[in-house]
């Protein structure tokens, strides 16, 4: 990539063809040779970058990217402008997204939020932000016994969100009998627990909202997610521009993996009766982020600016690793394998690594045999020479909610240390070139946690009676790092089966069409 001259941005009054814009800026943000001019037909006319006279998003361009076989993470980039106006011109710093482009992404994009007991008045803040062309899909998993049906109140406060802003949306509960059988069906019984529903956890109701989307909505091409406990509407809406205009700056064909992660600009605390912003990275992110660059430091074949070899701080290069927000291609979100609770989105991060670690198109010295594999070789092949890349985008609001306990936060840290100690760690330690050093980072890790346990128990009162902490509930929770549960990528479903049932009227008891103009859906 190189930088990009100002001529190659032209504004005019001329409106493309529905997905002309974003194949022109993408063509822009990623073209090969610095004096090309991209042209593309529209309407039998030609235009030399056409773009929508609209405001603006303005972001700084990406110009370095670290690679391990076909992966790219994009280095941080950051939101410069909400609405830039009409200026969409590019110094080669940074870049103009078109209004026009960032709708029409946000038309084909569900947005799913995985709600636990939040207050409605608070998740109904979050849905405000979020643009009007998205679909909203909210996952609850929130208490419907004791007297107080919380999942009917956030069902009620969404009806009425919707018929006040006239939108569409969706939602579920992640103990529904009917929809967890459906699932178990339909090829994932492992999702299921002993109670015949969807397990507990954030991971697996994200996972419940991927299968909704697959089975009801397959003519979407984008998913995001947004937390439920954000208390600034503002945060949520540019979130969802962030995703769009991460996409729209990459290339685009039916075939791409792109997923798009955030890093909140701020996540402000209270100290001594004010606020302070000045924290820009939350208390497991930065334990998660650390060790992350660590164990992916071991593992970056290259790391180029502008498409040229460089050198850089290998430990500054993951940013996102915990990122709750983010956003992917649903052709990407389909093949990936997803763990369960916290460990979700760190294991994002973990599977598409290892899936080129065991790639045979890798060189010998840094891919591993098969035999090792807890992938199955039809799923390493659906990404083996598939073009990935990641987008890491810095916000310019902070996200604001209710602070949590340390034991929550230790144990949310924790579920992401254990997705590289468990599989990335083990997996490096194959290779001969690199065993002495991932033996004594997996040594170091170990280390780490227990003495991290011991401080915590440390600060415990100890009074007669007290209830322990509640551990990382998982398969095994007892390990001192905890492994995650791992499920099988999405794509191994039989989506029309799981389609047939969740249509079936009355079928699923919490599965709400909310709003006018829904249809039944085309097969998947």
């Amino acid at each position: 990539m190189h930088p990009l001259p100002l001529s190659v941005f032209c504004v005019t009054r001329h409106l493309a063809a529905s997905r002309t814009h974003t194949q022109l800026l993408s063509s822009l943000l990623y073209h090969n040779s610095p004096t090309s001019t991209p042209s593309y037909s529209t309407s039998n006319r030609s235009y030399e970058a056409e773009i929508l006279l609209s405001p603006t998003m303005r972001l700084t361009i990406p110009h370095t990217s670290s690679h391990i076989g076909n992966l790219g993470v994009m280095h941080e980039t950051k939101v410069v402008g909400l609405d830039a106006g009409e200026h969409t011109t590019s110094d080669g710093e940074t870049v103009g997204v078109p209004h026009s482009a960032l709708a029409e992404i946000h038309r084909q994009m569900v947005i799913i939020v995985p709600c636990k007991d939040e207050p409605p008045e608070t998740i109904e803040g979050v849905l405000c932000g979020i643009p009007a062309a998205c679909l909203i899909l909210l996952v609850s998993n929130s208490d419907r016994d004791g007297g107080c049906d919380g999942f009917q109140a956030e069902v009620d406060m969404l009806d009425r969100f919707c018929r006040y802003s006239h939108r569409r949306a969706m939602a579920v509960h992640q103990k529904d009998l009917a929809a967890s059988a459906a699932i178990r069906n339909a090829g994932m019984p492992e999702l299921i627990g002993n109670d015949g529903t969807v397990r507990n956890g954030k991971g697996e109701g994200m996972i419940l909202g991927l299968a909704v989307v697959a089975a009801l909505l397959p003519e979407m091409r984008y998913v995001g997610f947004v937390d439920a406990d954000c208390k600034i509407p503002g945060s949520p809406h540019e979130y969802c521009r962030a995703y769009a205009a991460g996409f729209a700056s990459s290339p685009h064909s039916d075939d791409d993996h792109i997923m798009v992660r955030l890093r909140w600009a701020a996540k402000p605390k209270v100290r001594n009766g004010r606020v302070d912003f000045t924290v820009t990275e939350g208390r497991s992110s930065r334990v998660v982020n650390a060790w992350m660059n660590r164990v992916l430091g071991l593992l970056w074949e290259r790391t180029e600016t502008n498409g040229l070899p460089t050198t850089i701080d290998c430990e500054r290069i993951i940013s996102t690793a915990n990122a709750g927000e983010h956003a992917l291609t649903m052709s990407l979100a389909l093949k990936m394998r997803m763990a369960g609770g916290y460990a979700i989105e760190p294991f994002h991060f973990v599977d598409l690594v290892e899936r080129q670690l065991r790639s045979p198109s890798l060189t010998p010295s840094t891919s591993v045999s098969s035999n090792q594999s807890v992938l199955t070789e039809s799923s390493i092949n659906t990404l083996d020479m598939t073009p990935i890349r990641i987008l890491q985008i810095r916000t310019i609001n902070p996200h604001m909610h209710t602070e949590t306990d340390d034991d929550h936060i230790h144990n949310m840290w924790k579920a992401g240390l254990g997705t590289m100690y468990h599989h990335l760690l083990p997996l490096c330690a194959v290779d001969d070139h690199l065993s002495e050093s991932v033996s004594d980072l997996r040594r170091e890790m170990l280390d780490f946690v227990k003495e991290q346990d011991r401080l915590v128990e440390g600060r415990k009162p100890q009074v007669l009676g007290a209830s322990a902490a509640q551990p990382i509930q998982g398969p095994f929770s007892h390990e001192i790092v905890p492994r995650p549960r791992v499920y099988p990528p999405l794509e191994t479903l039989d989506l029309a089966m799981l389609q047939q049932v969740l249509n079936r009227s009355g079928w699923c008891e919490s599965l709400r069409r909310i709003g006018e103009g829904w249809r039944h859906v085309s097969k998947p």
